[in-house]
């Protein structure tokens, strides 16, 4: 907070004054005025506006607050993937006799013939109930027969707006290797009970043998190569197993200037750390999150938070549309009271792991049991998750060092002074009790140019038992502190004085007390001098 000011005597008429008079006492010259609250005393510190971090609360306190966005992410496909799906093989016996079979015995139908083949997923653990894809499956046929045979495939386990998949190819006589593909698109599949890791469909086969001009002959089978391709998934219910998930490690710098600013010792009564969660996958997940903080100087304190378990998504509409939950690290399930007393001025770099399908004693969740939720995921499922750091001024202090300066001070022929006092009147409106240590004058360069050590006090407001301020304590005090001759004569030379103070907090940082936007100091500081009006 920069100030003016600006004494010069040759404003004043000395002159008419009589010439018997060698000096007149209690000529007062103002210096400065300053009006300060903790809002000012800590942004003040902050080099880039946008990097303030102080803000004024609902709750009429002032709070320090940082955000982190994206400390994490990840999609679907880490809860639940389909790799490359095996090929299925069946040859399909057409009972034609070495004689052949005549045409005027034709058509003849083989089979049906049920096959079932799993779908498998990224993690063998995985059952499934019901999935919803977007998928293909792809036939390679061969026919050993010099007709045509019609070959009638239907999926028995999946449907497609409501009805069975059902599909019937035409393949060529004496075919080798013809390919075919039965479009799964929009394909919803319901596993058969008892649910299993293997996660059978069912499929059956029906052959019919046609008539041609003559005798249909072939040795050998209908050979049919299966394969499943291409898997989307749009939504899939089940449990998805007991999988761990890194969510990885970063730095987050806080960008907090005044920590390095402010020396002392602070302790904030209620600090928290918020991790909130933007959750479209409906499983439950244990969060494991390690948080070690360093301050300038090199000095670590981990955080060590209890594992959590946030609130996930329950139904395929909360699926679909996400929920929003968060995880709260406090003074009741954390050390982060001495984890923000370090305090974090280098970074808080941070790791851990998500485990899915997991309760909080550690124990198994059973997403199948009756009366648990089942798992549910879209294929445009994701976590997302941002951290949010809010420290309330509500804290205990002492021995907080902080400074600042008057500038373009303009105290002209201090060599007329014969005494001078420099006279500093307050009213503290803050719970901080401010002892001004050293009071230095110095030139335009910064240079000082001498030095007042002090023990001045002006103490601090009273506070309710609640620790906001009592209004009815502010009263108004005048400190005086003499300065010496060349103190004095260094005045001439001065434009700028630097004020060194200690705050600590109510009864010597006993009590915790609480800061409110509405919360200041006034001051003004004046030059009392006695002039030699002779010289």
């Amino acid at each position: 907070m920069p100030f003016k000011s600006c004494v010069d005597s040759d404003d004043y008429d000395f002159d008419k004054l009589s010439d018997k008079v060698d000096w007149q006492p209690n000529f007062v010259a103002p210096v400065g005025y300053g009006e300060y609250n903790l809002w000012y005393l800590l942004n003040q510190h902050e080099a880039v506006l946008d990097d303030q971090t102080i803000v004024l609360g609902e709750d009429g306190l002032i709070h320090i607050k940082y955000m982190e966005k994206d400390i994490f992410s990840y999609e679907a496909s880490e809860v639940l993937g389909f790799p490359d799906q095996s090929s299925n093989f069946l040859n399909l016996d057409l009972n034609v006799p070495a004689i052949g079979i005549p045409s005027a015995n034709l058509p003849q139908i083989v089979g049906p013939f049920p096959e079932t083949f799993s779908v498998s997923t990224d993690d063998a653990a995985v059952i499934l109930k019901e999935v919803n894809v977007n998928s293909v499956l792809n036939f390679t046929l061969s026919n050993p027969l010099n007709t045509e045979v019609d070959l009638k495939v239907s999926l028995l386990s999946g449907t497609k707006d409501g009805s069975t998949v059902v599909e019937t190819y035409v393949v060529a006589a004496n075919a080798v290797a013809q390919t075919e593909s039965l479009d799964l698109t929009n394909l919803i599949i319901q596993f058969e009970e008892p649910l299993t890791v293997s996660n059978f469909i069912e499929i059956s086969f029906e052959a019919t043998i046609k008539p041609n001009t003559g005798t249909v002959t072939g040795t050998g089978d209908l050979n049919i190569q299966y394969q499943v391709g291409n898997i989307e998934l749009i939504m899939a219910k089940g449990d998805f197993g007991d999988q761990t998930i890194d969510i990885g490690s970063g730095d987050i710098d806080l960008g907090v200037d005044f920590w390095d600013d402010i020396d002392g010792n602070f302790t904030f009564a209620d600090p928290r750390i918020n991790i909130k969660f933007d959750n479209e996958v409906g499983v439950p997940f244990l969060v494991t999150a390690n948080m070690t903080a360093s301050n300038s100087d090199g000095l670590t304190l981990s955080l060590d938070p209890d594992n959590q378990l946030p609130n996930y998504p329950k139904t395929e509409a909360e699926v679909l549309a996400g929920i929003e939950a968060s995880i709260l690290y406090n003074k009741d399930n954390s050390g982060i009271v001495d984890f923000m007393a370090l305090p974090p001025s280098g970074n808080i770099s941070y790791s851990g792991s998500v485990r899915i399908n997991q309760n909080l004693d550690g124990t198994r969740y059973n997403p199948l049991a009756v009366g648990n939720n089942i798992n549910i995921v879209s294929g445009n499922s994701s976590i997302s998750a941002e951290l949010e750091m809010d420290i309330p001024m509500d804290f205990k202090a002492d021995n907080l060092s902080i400074s600042d300066t008057i500038n373009e001070i303009d105290i002209n022929d201090a060599d007329k002074m014969l005494k001078a006092a420099i006279i500093i009147t307050s009213e503290n409106g803050l719970p901080l009790d401010v002892k001004i240590e050293n009071i230095f004058f110095t030139d335009a360069a910064y240079i000082v140019l001498s030095t007042i050590s002090n023990e001045s006090i002006i103490k601090a407001a009273g506070v309710t038992v609640t620790g906001e301020v009592d209004p009815s304590t502010i009263t108004k005090e005048v400190s005086r502190i003499e300065l010496t001759e060349a103190q004095i004569k260094s005045l001439n030379d001065t434009e700028n004085i630097i004020i060194k103070a200690v705050l600590s907090t109510y009864d010597e940082g006993k009590q915790s007390v609480k800061l409110q936007g509405t919360d200041k100091l006034k001051f003004s500081i004046a030059v009392n001098a006695q002039l030699d009006l002779s010289n």
